[in-house]
Formats: C-alpha cells, sequence, structure tokens
C-alpha cells in the first residue's frame, strides 16, 4: 500500500511563529513555546498546521532540511503532540479528504496495524452516524475518537460494512474508490474501535461476554453524559442564557381551579412521626391494598411532606427552589400528574399537583388514556386489580439543558431516583402501600396530559394506596 495517513493538528490547536526559530502552540488547555528550532522542525509544524502531510513526508522535510541527526528530536516532538491528542489523521482520495479521524479524549491512541486480507470485517452495533455542522461524522461509545466523513466514499463504505465484507469483497462493490483508500478506512475504522473482525464461530460477535450484555443506547448515554469519552462541552454551560428564557421555577397552572390538599403539622410530625432508621429498614414496595381506600388527607400529607415547595429563590440567571427532596441545581425540572382512581373525597381523574400551593388542579375526568396508564401500570407491577393513586412523574426539561450540558437527562434521572426514595420513605412513615414502577409509555401520558412529548413528558411512575394490616 502506497497511500499513508495524512498527520495534522486539530481543530482546537493554533500556531503562532514569533521568531524564526519560535513556535508558540495554543490549545484549549495550555500554551506552550518551543524554542530554538531548526528550519525543518519549523516547516514541518508549519505542515501540521495547514494541509498536513504523511510521517515519512514530514520526517523526509525534516531530514533533506536539517539532516538525519535532527529526526530524533522530530520523533519526540510528534509523539508528545500525539500523546497531548492535538493530532488527527485523514485519508485523501484522488486529491480530495475522504475521511479524518479526531481525538475526543485525553485517552485517545492510533495505532493501525495490517488487515488480514481474508478476514471479514463489519461495523461495530455500537457505531452510529450523526450530522455535525455540515458534516457526517462517525462515532461509538467504544471509541476515543471521532471520524469525519466528506463527500460519499467514506460513507458508502461504511454502509456496506453493515454486513460482514472482506477487503477484496469491498473492492469489488465499490471500484469508484482505490483500493489503497478502501484499505487505510479499514485500517481507521479498525484501529479506532469502530470495526470488528467477524467470526461466525465467536457465541458474543466479536465482542467481549462483558460488552455483549451493554444495550446500544445504554453505553452510549453512559459515555456521553460522563467525562472520558467524549469531547463535548460538560456541566453548567447556560448555553442559552440570551438566546431563550428560562422556564420559570414553578409551572403555572393552566387553569383557575386549584382543589386545596391537607397540611400536615410538621413540628408534631418531627416530635411523634416514626424514628428514622425504623422507617428505612421497613421500607419496600406493597402492592395490595385495604378495601378502603386512601384517604384524601393523607394524600394530601403524602404530597405535602414530599414535594411542595418549602422556598423560592430569585436569582438573576435562573430562580430556583428548596423542596423535600434533592434535586441537581435546586432547579426542580420534575413535575407529579396525580392519576386517581380511588380516593376517598377526590373524585376519580387527572390532575397536576401544584407544588407551591399545595394543590391539586384538575385536568379531565377518566379517558381511555388515563385508563390506559392504569393498565399499563397494571402489566408493569403484576396487579390484579386497578392501583388506587398513580402518579406519573414528568420533567420539563428545558429547565435542565437551559444550564447543563452532556449531563441534562443524567441529572433528570438521578433526581426522579432521589424522588421515589422520598415517595417511598414517607410512605413508610404513614402506613401507606407504596410501590415505584420500572417503566412507562411517555406518548401515552403526553396525551392523556395534552403535552408536547418534547418539552414535558413523563419519566417516571409511583404507585400509592392503603395498606392493608
Amino acid at each position: 500500500m502506497t497511500q499513508a495517513y495524512v498527520l495534522s493538528f486539530t481543530k482546537d490547536v493554533s500556531v503562532d511563529f514569533p521568531a524564526p526559530d519560535q513556535v508558540v502552540i495554543q490549545t484549549l488547555d495550555r500554551r506552550s513555546t518551543l524554542k530554538g528550532l531548526t528550519p525543518g522542525l519549523v516547516r514541518a509544524i508549519t505542515i501540521l498546521s495547514s494541509q498536513g502531510a504523511s510521517e515519512d513526508e514530514l520526517s523526509r522535510q525534516v531530514a533533506e532540511t536539517d539532516g538525519e541527526s535532527a529526526l530524533a528530536r522530530f520523533y519526540y516532538y510528534l509523539s508528545i503532540f500525539s500523546k497531548r491528542c492535538m493530532i488527527r489523521y485523514g485519508i485523501s482520495c484522488n486529491g480530495k479528504p475522504m475521511a479524518t479521524l479526531s481525538p475526543i479524549s485525553a485517552h485517545f491512541q492510533f495505532n493501525p496495524g495490517s488487515l488480514d486480507p481474508e478476514s471479514k470485517y463489519t461495523l461495530s452495533r455500537f457505531s452510529y452516524l450523526h450530522r455535525e455542522n455540515e458534516d457526517p461524522v462517525l462515532e461509538s461509545p467504544l471509541s476515543h475518537g471521532k471520524i469525519t466523513l466528506h463527500g460519499w466514499m467514506g460513507a458508502a463504505i461504511a454502509a456496506e460494512l453493515a454486513g460482514a465484507k472482506t477487503l477484496g469483497s469491498l473492492c469489488d462493490l465499490l471500484k469508484e474508490i482505490p483500493r489503497d483508500a478502501i484499505e487505510l478506512f479499514l485500517g481507521m475504522l479498525l484501529a479506532a474501535g469502530f470495526l470488528i473482525e467477524a467470526k461466525p464461530e465467536d457465541p458474543y460477535h466479536g465482542e467481549t461476554r462483558t460488552l455483549a450484555q451493554w444495550d446500544f443506547h445504554d453505553l452510549l448515554f453512559h459515555a456521553r453524559s460522563r467525562l472520558g469519552r467524549h469531547a463535548n462541552r460538560f456541566g453548567g454551560t447556560y448555553r442559552f442564557i440570551g438566546k431563550i428564557d428560562p422556564l420559570p421555577a414553578v409551572k403555572p397552572a393552566s387553569s383557575g381551579q386549584t382543589l386545596d390538599l391537607y397540611k400536615p403539622d410538621m413540628e408534631k410530625l418531627e416530635q411523634e412521626d416514626y424514628p428514622f432508621t425504623l422507617v428505612l429498614e421497613h421500607r419496600k414496595s406493597i402492592r395490595e391494598y385495604a378495601e378502603r381506600p386512601i384517604t384524601d388527607r393523607q394524600l394530601g400529607e403524602f404530597l405535602y411532606r414530599t414535594a411542595r415547595v418549602k422556598e423560592l429563590i430569585k436569582h438573576d440567571v435562573q430562580d430556583v427552589s428548596r423542596r423535600s427532596y434533592p434535586g441537581g441545581g435546586a432547579i426542580y425540572e420534575l413535575e407529579i400528574y396525580v392519576n386517581v382512581n380511588a380516593c376517598e373525597s377526590i373524585s376519580p381523574g387527572f390532575y397536576h399537583y401544584c407544588p407551591k400551593n399545595h394543590g391539586l388542579e384538575p385536568l379531565c375526568g377518566p379517558t381511555e388514556a388515563t385508563a390506559a396508564l392504569f393498565k399499563d401500570a397494571v402489566r408493569s407491577t403484576g396487579l390484579e386489580l386497578t392501583p388506587q393513586v398513580l402518579f406519573t412523574i414528568a420533567s420539563r426539561f428545558q429547565r435542565l439543558s437551559w444550564k447543563y450540558e452532556s449531563m441534562a437527562y443524567n441529572t433528570m434521572l438521578k433526581n426522579v431516583g432521589v424522588l421515589y426514595q422520598t415517595m417511598y420513605l414517607v410512605a413508610t412513615a404513614m402506613d401507606l402501600a407504596p410501590c415505584a414502577i420500572g417503566g412507562g409509555n411517555s406518548d401515552l401520558f403526553a396525551e392523556a396530559a395534552a403535552l408536547d412529548y418534547y418539552a414535558e413528558t413523563s419519566v417516571g411512575e409511583f404507585l400509592l394506596g392503603s395498606k392493608r394490616m
């Protein structure tokens, strides 16, 4: 194979030349000044910062300008650039760029080996293609790099690799693409973790037993919502300041009607409630109910103790609040909807809990959609009868994503978890029957609540009823 990878600096590397023998290199996290450089080294760095060249071409440039003795220093700098993830690797075809592999984490390494012409290769099931600005980009949670595809050739090869192919069979299928370019691209995919060798006798299809137990979406979510395998902005970046107004800390009521709920005496409860350790040790899911349903007083106390707004805090950037359960950034994007089947003094129907005023806002009576939500809960929990009360936990997603980048959905799921635990503990302390549900139908909930799926829909479900003594 005569063609080779083209090395160049990544997009976030800038180079300045303050003196003939000096180079200042600026990356996102550091500034380095290289002094006493020979003309060949300066020329090599200039090429890396512009059109790029293969490693052999760069070394030949240094050797011809400075002599063979300068190569050791050249390879030293090149290794430093690689370790600091400053180098990207490109493939050109007929004088035009075809694919570029760029590092996206500090753990990136690129050590391509030789391909076995007899072996069959296929894309890993974790590889996926998406648009980034105007370029198609190939990524995978298995990789510490991403591949930008330029033109149709790389995309065509990737599409054919949905099925196992040898190098020769790919070349036969894609005669318009030179063999060297196809071989280089296969080597790039394999070395970067996008490609696996297809072995029919392998019970895990080229994966380890551990990896075989990951779903695609789970591993992608894990890799992209934590630091380590992406170069995306992360944390509280407030990227929409000045572009989109933040959602209010408390969701405004859609109607003027509110059913006031009972407020317990918290000071009395602090003195007379069950000890915390007793509650914690007796917490469990209960899927049986007493004949007499839960009362409006019990429902009011339960919601007051678990989800009411204790304090609204005004900020110049984004208003927040304090509640009974912890919430990431004190943003509290979660909303509670109450589907009542049987509750003393409260009519069956669908309600939204207003945490600031501690009341229920009626949305509708029983409908096909609300009945279907109950049916889903019955199927998920194995109940024989319709539950007394079904809480649907929804999220106003943009409350979190307005502030957080890369971690908003991850934070929201953690918030759901701590709300679940708070609900369990309060229900246990009140001698009620609680049960969290592992999954639900978000489209069905959006229909029942007449909400925009992308603006607010369900992320959790919780059952509550009277406890059989």
